[in-house]
């Protein structure tokens, strides 16, 4: 699989929040990556697995994270009068931030 080569970000809120595993943390600078490329991103699950070879399962769990802590938006679009999806696009949520590492410096 082609590694992309533009660059990410990891903001600080996502970065210190000790809820979100390593990983998940990961996987939302990736989606900060093709986002800033697309603009939303639509990459499926499988994509993220070969790009960090692991399964479709372990990306569910990292994007249910990020979701539940309202990092991202996760919408999914269905093929007409059926419940099978077509796509799913997930919107970063630049506006969340956490007030316990918002207005304060990391610096000792």
């Amino acid at each position: 699989m082609e590694q992309p080569n533009y660059y990410s970000i990891l903001t600080a809120s996502v970065r210190y929040d000790k809820d979100l595993t390593p990983n998940a943390k990961l996987l939302y600078s990736e989606i900060t990556a093709l986002s800033n490329k697309k603009g939303k991103c639509w990459a499926s699950n499988g994509y993220f697995a070969g790009l960090y070879n692991v399964s479709n399962t372990s990306i569910s769990k990292w994007i249910k994270q990020l979701a539940d802590k309202k990092y991202i938006h996760v919408q999914m679009l269905y093929i007409s009068g059926t419940k099978q999806i077509d796509k799913r696009i997930i919107d970063r949520k630049s506006t969340r931030l956490n007030s316990s590492h918002s207005q304060q410096s990391r610096m000792p």
